[in-house]
């Protein structure tokens, strides 16, 4: 029977390098069997929960496990988070259920989760791609036309804009720092894709810093939602690794939206 650990080696296989550092079994073993796996963007409760309900073994997740960010690779954690109410109550869900986690975060990105973004944007073939950085060009249009356009392919009825100008301004070159590469702790990302003279970023997830990094740097960004723009991604390695797994139950759990607007 199939373990993480040939998911982990064909994962590798798709991404051409090992797992990242912040990547592999963050709960659990790699080395048990495997009848039932379900995929999803954060292992929140009801994620948990939904993958114990199907008496799977594994939860292989896209973000950090715990709290604060990727706390369980950082050399000054801050004393007690293990005891945090949201982490102890994750680590004891996923006892309860016996269930191990995988994280697979910027191979997944490498794999499909940026391209299925831009895809589900109805972006076409990027004009510049190196890695994942990718830039994309459309008929020239106004901001407000795209707002409109985003919204529409994102079934949202509202989201969020940094413009710091007009929307009668024309765009036409599309960057996309998706999922958290529009908050202020990447805008080395932004800055990539402003030297590559983009008019326009349609983001993930975005900040007050972040927002105005991209203002500052004459250019609108469009806020979709973390893991809105990496979901559609999720699903497709969700639906790859079934293609290859075909002794193990597969599930995607969506995460849906955190937010609302009131």
């Amino acid at each position: 029977m199939s373990t993480a650990k040939d998911i982990v080696r064909k994962i590798e296989e798709w991404s051409r390098h090992r797992l990242n550092k912040d990547e592999g079994i963050f709960h659990g073993k790699d080395t048990i069997p495997l009848t039932g796996v379900t995929v999803c963007w954060m292992a929140t409760p009801n994620a948990i929960n939904a993958a114990g309900k199907k008496k799977n073994q594994l939860l292989i997740v896209h973000e950090s496990l715990y709290y604060p960010y990727d706390v369980q690779k950082s050399d000054n954690p801050p004393a007690g988070w293990e005891k945090w109410e949201v982490n102890r109550k994750r680590r004891e869900l996923l006892d309860k259920h016996g269930l191990g986690c995988l994280r697979i975060h910027g191979s997944a990105d490498e794999i499909c989760i940026l391209d299925d973004f831009a895809t589900l944007l109805g972006l076409g073939k990027a004009v510049v791609s190196d890695g994942v950085l990718k830039v994309y060009e459309i008929e020239p249009c106004s901001l407000g036309e795209l707002v409109s356009r985003v919204k529409e392919r994102m079934n949202m009825k509202s989201l969020r804009i940094a413009d710091g100008g007009d929307p009668r301004k024309i765009v036409s070159r599309v960057g996309l720092p998706w999922g958290g590469l529009g908050l202020f702790v990447n805008v080395g990302y932004q800055q990539r894709l402003v030297e590559q003279d983009c008019d326009v970023f349609i983001a993930g997830e975005s900040d007050n810093y972040g927002f105005r990094f991209a203002v500052e740097s004459g250019i609108p960004m469009i806020e979709t939602g973390h893991e809105l723009s990496e979901n559609p991604g999720l699903h497709h390695l969700t639906e790859m690794l079934a293609d290859e797994f075909s002794d193990i139950e597969w599930q995607f759990h969506l995460n849906r939206n955190v937010w609302k607007i009131k």
